[in-house]
């Protein structure tokens, strides 16, 4: 009896401290006070309100963001006012992301593509070009496949490796999402994820070739995108995770003439990412940029934004 007591009041007291924990991030996250609502809008989709923005003149553009749970529109910033010039441009926080809603779901690649489908219908309202960060390449791909009257051109800056996508959820992976969606357990790993020393790592490995000038200005950016709604981004991070996002967008891509990659040089397998595209599809487009990894709108913004412009012409 005493050492089930002894049991009850540890587990007990590790409860506690893991929920002081959690609740003491949140807290820190939310005093940075970065992430305003105020110069944007929100778009009421079936599964939660998207926080999206629009500035500008002339022909829509939809800028979509690297479908991380740390990612918003902010990734953008750097070539924003430059586009605005000639474009009506749009951006959003995509769901699970930034200051738009982070319901309790499981996030697929077909929730986004009808986030993107309804977006451009109800809010843009005609044709519209698109440029997708890294992992958001396959919502347009698809949303491309399946409503090709809503897309002009559509430029995938680093879009994730083609056999990647095409892997499944397994039993395993089905296991790990149930964890991670678990109040408190989940939030304690994805604390861990979105911690500052995480998200400095991150942009150091995989986002950035360099420090930026303002490096700490976007990673207390991206770190207190991650904290909104305290740790519902969990829910994202876990379906991604565990392949929920994925989708073989082999078919999608192999009859399209209006496909454009931007492949940054200083990526892993950036050349043979970029020609497995090509290889399905020799219409598709591609132009190499230099000094960067997986965001070079944030790194090298003036050369990314002519890349763009040039395929927008």
């Amino acid at each position: 009896m005493g050492k089930k007591h002894s049991l009850l009041k540890t587990v007990l007291a590790a409860t506690a401290a893991l929920y002081a924990t959690n609740t003491a991030i949140d807290y820190h996250a939310k005093e940075k006070n970065l992430c305003s609502t105020a110069k944007g809008d929100f778009y009421d989709f079936k599964y939660g309100r998207i926080y999206y923005t629009r500035q500008g003149q002339g022909a829509p553009l939809l800028l979509l963001h690297n479908l991380d749970t740390i990612s918003s529109g902010y990734e953008w910033s750097k070539i924003l006012k430059k586009i605005e010039k000639d474009h009506t441009v749009y951006t959003l926080d995509l769901l699970g992301c930034g200051r738009s809603d982070k319901p309790s779901l499981t996030y697929t690649n077909f929730l986004y593509v009808q986030l993107l489908t309804s977006f451009i219908q109800d809010v843009i309202g005609e044709k519209t070009n698109v440029v997708t960060s890294a992992d958001a390449s396959s919502i347009a791909i698809m949303a491309n496949q399946m409503n090709p009257d809503l897309f002009d051109q559509i430029i995938l800056i680093n879009p994730s490796d083609i056999h990647q996508m095409k892997m499944e959820t397994n039993r395993l992976q089905i296991a790990i999402k149930n964890i991670l969606f678990a109040p408190l357990v989940g939030t304690a790993l994805y604390n861990f994820y979105v911690s500052e020393d995480h998200i400095r790592s991150i942009f150091d490995k995989k986002y950035l070739s360099r420090p930026l000038q303002d490096n700490k200005k976007f990673t207390d950016l991206y770190y207190q995108s991650a904290h909104i709604h305290k740790s519902n981004g969990r829910f994202l991070y876990a379906s991604k995770k565990c392949s929920y996002t994925n989708v073989d967008v082999t078919r999608a891509i192999t009859d399209k003439d209006n496909l454009h990659i931007i492949e940054s040089t200083d990526r892993k397998k950036a050349i043979s990412i970029a020609e497995e595209y090509v290889k399905k599809n020799h219409a598709i487009d591609v132009t190499y940029i230099s000094n960067s990894k997986l965001l070079p709108m944030l790194e090298v913004p003036d050369q990314c934004l002519k890349i763009i412009q040039n395929y927008l012409a």
